[in-house]
């Protein structure tokens, strides 16, 4: 059933790639199939009989919908199918299967391939807004454009436009398919008005998963490796999980090594991108960007909180400073459970981060949003306070 364009096939197994660029017709499998079943798989249908419960696993998703078979002229169809496959073979499977029909439907997949159920689905529509109705001897054509649907149907598209979209981006290729965009500044009508950040986060954000696909998760990945991040961030790992709308394990694998990514994805001038291995001969990925996105996406839904150590060791600790490596500091030795003490001369918590960039670049409310969960966590501040001066 490779390439089937239109015959009626019935098998009692078949091995790798089975239905793989399949257009039309019908394939029905009454055993067990090999890996890569429908791939490519743009019209027709298979009705599969998952034997041990693994047919999903071998099944590539990405133009296909597994369904169970439950419509009455599909459990019909499948059964004359059988009837006739075991008169002319005299197939014992198939004779099996039909002494105690239709049991043995619960058993079968039906894959059934999205661009085929769009088509199915307009040419319904196209025959019910034009229907011809006799009225006084002669036909009248009306047009049925009802704007009132069932909440099914609603719910059916929009599931089918989001995986059609999904199938469109190019993973694999999209280092070559895709442009780099830089972050956009925000309208200047706006920006004369404020002293906010620059640049257009929401604007950048629409468009982040085009920029992670373009990421090529090289075997050697120079961005996380001494040439590129200082951090070691697992950048590849999390490029793909925003690829994939896993926005949550993102967040997780992002803070294995970054303690502000709030920070580091707003000012960092960005070595990874200098490592990266597209900018050899294309602009480098945006992973400043797509940290960035990550950190803000979890402060948004509310994920990132005050998380105090469930023991303290009874040790302190004081950190003379609160720039960004003595926030680093404090913040590992009070997960560490030391008891941690941050001495700052200024009259703000900071350092380079509150008093040396500018706000167009990092708003001071970041950085004071992250002082306040520190905080939270137990970590003391003292401000006005010049160690070997005002104390020793």
């Amino acid at each position: 059933s490779v390439r089937n364009s239109g015959a009626v096939t019935v098998v009692e197994g078949v091995g790798d790639h089975g239905c793989e660029y399949m257009t039309g017709g019908c394939a029905v499998i009454l055993g067990l199939t090999g890996r890569n079943f429908a791939a490519g798989m743009s019209g027709g249908i298979a009705y599969v009989l998952d034997v041990d419960g693994s047919f999903k696993s071998k099944c590539n998703l990405e133009m296909v919908e597994l369904l169970p078979l439950e419509l009455e002229e599909d459990i019909a169809y499948v059964k004359s199918l059988l009837e006739e496959f075991h008169l002319k073979t005299d197939s014992v499977v198939a004779q099996g299967l039909l002494k105690t029909w239709p049991e043995p439907a619960k058993k079968f997949v039906k894959v059934f391939p999205y661009e085929y159920q769009k088509a199915l689905s307009a040419n319904k529509e196209k025959v019910a807004s034009t229907k011809e109705v006799k009225q006084n001897g002669s036909a009248t054509i009306i047009n049925n454009h009802s704007s009132v649907r069932d909440i099914e149907e609603v719910i059916s598209d929009n599931g089918m436009e989001k995986k059609r979209l999904d199938k469109i981006l190019d993973k694999t290729r999209g280092f070559i398919k895709y442009s780099r965009e830089t972050a956009p500044y925000r309208p200047a009508e706006k920006r004369l008005k404020d002293w906010d950040e620059i640049y257009n986060f929401g604007h950048v954000r629409k468009g982040l998963k085009v920029q992670a696909a373009r990421c090529m998760e090289c075997g050697v990945p120079f961005c996380q490796s001494s040439h590129g991040c200082p951090l070691g961030n697992i950048i590849p790992k999390w490029n793909d999980l925003v690829f994939h709308n896993n926005w949550s394990e993102a967040l997780n694998q992002l803070l294995q090594t970054n303690n502000f990514p709030e920070f580091t994805g707003r000012v960092c001038p960005a070595p990874c991108e200098g490592a990266c291995v597209l900018g050899i001969n294309e602009p480098p990925v945006t992973i400043k960007n797509i940290e960035c996105a990550i950190i803000d996406h979890a402060f948004e839904q509310g994920w990132i909180k005050a998380e105090a150590p469930a023991f303290r060791t009874g040790k302190k600790v004081a950190v003379v400073g609160s720039g960004p490596a003595g926030m680093a500091a404090a913040h590992q030795l009070n997960k560490a459970g030391h008891l941690v003490t941050v001495f700052e001369r200024n009259n703000r918590i900071g350092g380079l981060l509150q008093y040396g960039i500018p706000t167009m670049k990092l708003s001071k409310e970041v950085v004071q949003r992250r002082v306040k969960l520190m905080a939270d966590e137990g970590i003391v501040f003292k401000t006005n306070i010049n160690v070997g001066k005002d104390i020793t």
